[in-house]
């Protein structure tokens, strides 16, 4: 976009802030792109997996990513009685294994010795004295390694007694500041990015979910006492309490973790009305959050052709496809769709995940390569989220199996509703309750019942069979009008504009 195609230029530097690579996060990298077009000056921070910083400009944002620190844990109480429990144990269970592979070499060894014997005329140990000495060997080894094995069986054993003593203790004694002492990840993000945040000195933070939260109130603080004025904006992308099949020493620190540093914010944004109603009701806020929708942009008739998942695949245009696009992780039970598949012979599925070489995502070629179905299956990268919807439109059918339950899924308004819609395809979702409304109103799609693998298969020959009756609900413009990041952007703009209109222009 052109300097005069954008909008006028406007006081301040943002700084937004993400605790994650950045990469396939769409909602961040639109409002960073967008909040530039509009006249902002944006740095955008987040995580890098590489040893050092990494600084470059993409489109009109600066973007800032920074790796992690290692850092300890904070020792439990279950963790100090483990090693009083398990004295003999090895302080790292990997050394289990090379005591494994001491003894293995031992043995060998006297079994050599035993060979060359009176060759090189040394004096040798009696033979019985070496077998007892290396017998003693075995059994204090395999000792320590049998009280590790222990050990780390009692370790993996989530939220036992001790545990529950070990919040409750650290409660008592800090309160909300409990965070610190149940779930580090906070602390080591922290130590990476505040350094960078207090040198950028921006004049709007925007902190992106739940834990940016956290340590740009803190450093927005930090600037205040140096005399910079700094506003702060809190986009909520999940409600933290509805997180709760988190672990439970994480769950009770992010809980925390935001009830503390949400007051902080001067604004707050989230996604999804439900959720904007539930913030207010839960934190007691005098207004109720704005929503930005996680709709994706209007396609862009000038950008280079991304190509289609039907050419990417290989398969022709009378070959049904179904797709999932986003996060693979095994919350999401993808592995349904597969057993879905298993039962509809002449479907294939395309599978476009953020990282086609994690060990879940290995884990579903694995179950396709087991139900000799590999060739109906194809795993690929992320697509940029500006070109995603033309990208998909060759499909038969989105499909997204949210299971129900999870507040935070129940209230949800998921990428993949607006992308698979914009794409103009047929969906079929599980029966969480807003996305379920959703399709039942517009009509684009069918509705299963969450965890059968029965229904879904029912739904989807549904939609096989008369594909065209779900697109015709596309017809109208005005079904997808409101679902447009063009239109849902002005929120931010409304925001922004309130935060820094004190600002010197």
């Amino acid at each position: 976009m052109s300097a005069a195609e954008r909008g006028p230029t406007r006081p301040g530097r943002v700084v937004m802030v993400v605790a994650n690579r950045i990469d396939g996060d769409s909602r961040v990298q639109k409002s960073a792109q967008s909040m530039a077009e509009e006249g902002w000056e944006v740095h955008l921070v987040g995580l890098s997996v590489a040893r050092k910083p990494e600084h470059y400009r993409h489109g009109d944002v600066e973007y800032h990513k920074i790796p992690v620190p290692k850092m300890d844990p904070p020792r439990t109480f279950r963790q100090r009685a483990a090693a009083l429990q398990y004295p003999l144990a090895y302080r790292e269970s990997v050394r289990a294994g090379h005591g494994m592979q001491r003894i293995k070499a031992e043995r060998i060894e006297i079994e050599a010795m035993d060979a060359e014997r009176g060759r090189d005329g040394l004096l040798r140990m009696p033979r019985f004295v070496r077998r007892a000495g290396r017998k003693v060997q075995r059994v204090w080894i395999g000792r320590r390694i049998d009280q590790t094995k222990a050990r780390d069986r009692h370790l993996a054993r989530e939220n036992g007694f001790l545990d529950r003593v070990t919040r409750r203790w650290w409660k008592l004694l800090l309160g909300d500041r409990v965070w610190r002492r149940l779930d580090n990840d906070a602390v080591r993000i922290e130590l990476a990015l505040r350094p960078e945040i207090l040198r950028l000195e921006p004049d709007l933070l925007h902190a992106h979910d739940m834990y940016p939260i956290g340590f740009c109130a803190r450093a927005a603080e930090t600037l205040r006492r140096r005399g910079k004025r700094v506003k702060l904006l809190y986009d909520a992308h999940e409600f933290v309490p509805g997180c709760d099949t988190l672990p439970a020493d994480r769950f009770e620190s992010l809980v925390r973790y935001e009830r503390r540093y949400l007051p902080y914010a001067d604004a707050i944004v989230t996604v999804s009305a439900p959720l904007a109603d539930l913030l207010r009701e839960h934190h007691g806020l005098d207004r109720t959050p704005a929503v930005v929708l996680n709709a994706p942009l209007t396609p862009d008739p000038d950008r280079p052709d991304p190509g289609d998942v039907r050419s990417a695949c290989g398969l022709g245009p009378d070959t049904p496809l179904a797709v999932y696009s986003g996060w693979a992780a095994p919350e999401r039970k993808i592995e349904m769709i597969i057993e879905a598949a298993r039962q509809v012979p002449e479907l294939h599925v395309a599978f476009l995940v953020n990282r086609p070489n994690h060990p879940y995502v290995l884990s579903l070629i694995a179950l396709g390569e087991r139900y000799g179905m590999a060739e109906r299956l194809h795993f690929r990268g992320y697509v940029d989220y500006a070109d995603l919807p033309r990208f998909l439109s060759t499909a038969t059918m989105g499909i997204h199996p949210m299971q129900t339950g999870p507040i935070n899924h129940e209230i949800a308004l998921p990428n993949k509703f607006f992308e698979y819609s914009h794409a103009h395809l047929p969906l079929v979702v599980s029966d969480v309750k807003t996305l379920s409304q959703e399709v039942r109103r517009i009509g684009n799609g069918e509705v299963f019942t969450s965890g059968d693998v029965g229904s879904l298969v029912t739904a989807i020959d549904k939609v096989i069979a008369d594909p065209e009756s779900y697109r015709a609900a596309y017809r109208d413009p005005a079904t997808l009008a409101e679902y447009t990041w063009e239109r849902q952007v002005h929120q931010y703009v409304g925001l922004y504009e309130e935060l820094t209109k004190e600002l010197p222009r």
